[in-house]
């Protein structure tokens, strides 16, 4: 079998890492793997280390014919085309057509809670497209709520999932950071940006500002956004509450030395990998009730859901952890167990290898 991988993003980002880790697995199963992406030389160098083939190709998207017929030049038999999102798809069918081989197959996945689009040129996408993969089941009713002109068929679910290093250095936050060996740690990490509920979380943090608590925040964001989210902790008195810990790689360093995680999105995420990154870890996870996170987060089970911008409950939420071990004991075994069972990269990829060998 041979699987092309088409990458057409312009700087490193989870995207592009999803590709690579799937794509190392598929390599030690002795698949022969191809990467098409943009002249972008980080990108082709971190391909290249890993010893895969890269292709680099414009990837314009729908009106791109000549990406597509140099694609076109190079896919074999029995040859999967793997697209992340429908801009690559385009090129994708495209290619499949021009080089008129039936022998080979379009997979695409899609990875974003988007309506499905129902023009001319998206029907005609549709007919090509071999299988279309949601991240959950969510992702998939809102791409069906607009009734597109799609082969149901056609349509999987497969829940994303992350890649756990057999062994790695757990970062000794509470050293770095001077955390009291009492305070509970509780973490969020991922893109500083306003859809991720940061201000609502900040917001919870000052009304249990009293209890033994540490929010530490990994990643980064606009300037603007993260020098916002600086005076709001200092405004609401809570400076000394709130880490911001910046961008952290590999990120399960810090993740196994926080207490829980939390994910306070208010936008609709199809299926977040910063809980299941927590519950790799045995630790628990509160998290919003409007995304794909409920479709593996259960209230009581192995997590706190609560709605979107609410602070209030959010705050509450955070507390009972903060004051309950056996609680925050009870629900990250619980999370440990549900991951990896049914959440973890193995069982992701199994059903990702049986939609390929179709």
């Amino acid at each position: 079998m041979k699987i092309f991988h088409i990458v057409s993003n312009k700087e490193w980002g989870g995207g592009e890492q999803y590709v690579y880790d799937l794509s190392q697995r598929q390599r030690t199963e002795g698949i022969d793997v191809t990467i098409f992406c943009k002249p972008v030389e980080a990108i082709i160098q971190k391909y290249q280390e890993a010893g895969m083939k890269v292709i680099s190709l414009a990837l314009g998207g729908a009106l791109d014919i000549r990406s597509a017929w140099k694609m076109a030049k190079v896919i074999e038999n029995h040859s999967n085309i793997h697209a992340h999102n429908f801009k690559d798809a385009f090129t994708a069918c495209y290619a499949k057509c021009l080089a008129g081989n039936k022998q080979v197959r379009v997979v695409m996945c899609r990875h974003l809670t988007r309506k499905g689009k129902n023009t001319l040129l998206y029907r005609w996408l549709y007919r090509h497209l071999d299988r279309l993969i949601f991240d959950s089941k969510l992702s998939r009713s809102v791409f069906l709520s607009t009734r597109p002109t799609i082969d149901e068929a056609k349509l999987g679910i497969v829940h994303t999932s992350i890649v756990v290093p057999e062994t790695f250095e757990k970062t000794d936050l509470r050293r770095e950071f001077q955390i009291p060996s009492d305070c509970v740690i509780g973490m969020f990490h991922g893109r500083l940006d306003p859809e991720k509920g940061l201000d609502t979380l900040l917001e919870a943090v000052a009304q249990i500002k009293d209890k033994p608590f540490r929010l530490v925040l990994v990643g980064r964001g606009s300037e603007d956004y993260t020098a916002h989210l600086h005076q709001m902790a200092e405004d609401k008195g809570i400076s000394d509450k709130v880490i911001f810990a910046g961008f952290r790689h590999p990120v399960l360093s810090v993740v196994a030395a926080a207490d829980f995680g939390i994910l306070a999105s208010t936008v609709q995420e199809g299926c977040p990998l910063s809980p299941q990154e927590y519950m790799s870890q045995g630790h628990p996870v509160v998290v919003t009730n409007n995304g794909g996170q409920r479709e593996y987060v259960f209230q009581e089970h192995n997590g706190l859901l609560v709605p979107p911008g609410d602070a209030k409950a959010l705050a509450e939420a955070i507390a009972r952890l903060v004051d309950d071990a056996a609680l925050r004991q009870r629900l990250g075994m619980q999370a440990k167990a549900d991951f990896d069972d049914h959440l973890n990269y193995d069982h992701y990829y199994e059903q990702i290898k049986k939609i390929y060998e179709e």
